[in-house]
């Protein structure tokens, strides 16, 4: 834990740095804490790749390093939701497009011990749903859980593809069209607790636009202490490629090692009761 750790603190910020350092930490009013979703119970794993325990199931997951908590929307991961997981990269066959769906919890990413988690961890999150106007489908969040009031800064994340988003976007099968001129990306909206909006980033997923051409097939850092200190983070997602029901595009990502900073004198009691 200590490397991974480091790994993470480096690349959020040089005041994460002195996270490694105890004799340094006197000097902040804070310490950092890292969920890598590699100690969740076991009943808050996804069940397979799929995902079937996510539908009607009351599923929920809570980190106990950083309070940290979410749960599907309407108790169903159709409608918006983020789950954690252990499934890698597997190839997703054209001939089977129409079942591409069943696949959706596997990261576009393999690590050496043949797991989809950042640094070569078991676990990592995939978050599913957008902003959808037409309100079948909706952002999902996840909430800092001690209280209902809990508010936290996070110092940063990791992202990268899902196989079923990167099917879709390079091939012209599916509901979709492959990303040739447009773009994908992942919106990262801080809430306060009345669910005002403090602050976004937004962070591209593939783009074919400005002379950029890539599709993102590793894991990539994302510095979000700009949103200052939250509640919940809202994930949403856009893309060029849309149609009458909206976002074409499989919205989906997936997030790793999330930073976190704990005031100092402060406990972290996570609280299924306050998942929103």
């Amino acid at each position: 834990m200590k490397k991974l750790f480091f790994f993470a603190t480096v690349l959020f910020g040089a005041a994460l740095a002195v996270s490694c350092n105890k004799s340094s930490n006197h000097e902040y009013p804070f310490y950092q804490a890292v969920a890598m979703f590699d100690d969740l119970s076991p009943e808050m794993y996804a069940s397979d790749v799929y995902g079937e325990n996510l539908y009607g199931k009351g599923y929920y997951w809570l980190d106990k390093n950083t309070g940290l908590g979410s749960k599907p929307v309407d108790d169903q991961f159709y409608s918006g939701g983020i789950a954690a997981g252990n499934f890698a990269a597997e190839e997703l066959r054209p001939d089977d497009a129409a079942n591409w769906y069943k696949k959706q919890l596997a990261v576009n990413f393999k690590n050496l011990r043949d797991f989809p988690g950042y640094n070569n961890t078991e676990h990592c999150l995939v978050s599913f749903g957008w902003a959808d106007p037409n309100g079948w489908n909706h952002a999902p969040q996840m909430t800092f859980t001690d209280t209902d009031t809990t508010t936290r800064i996070i110092d940063g994340l990791y992202i990268t593809n899902t196989c079923y988003a990167v099917a879709q976007m390079t091939t012209d099968l599916g509901s979709g069209v492959p990303i040739k001129d447009g773009w994908f990306k992942v919106k990262f909206i801080g809430l306060d607790a009345a669910g005002n909006e403090k602050g976004r980033v937004e962070v591209y997923l593939a783009n074919y636009q400005d002379g950029s051409k890539f599709v993102l097939d590793k894991w990539q850092p994302v510095a979000l202490s700009s949103l200052g200190r939250i509640h919940s983070l809202k994930i949403d997602m856009d893309g060029t490629d849309k149609g009458a029901y909206g976002l074409n595009t499989p919205a989906y990502v997936a997030i790793d090692c999330i930073v976190v900073r704990i005031d100092k004198g402060t406990e972290v009691k996570p609280n299924k009761a306050n998942i929103k």
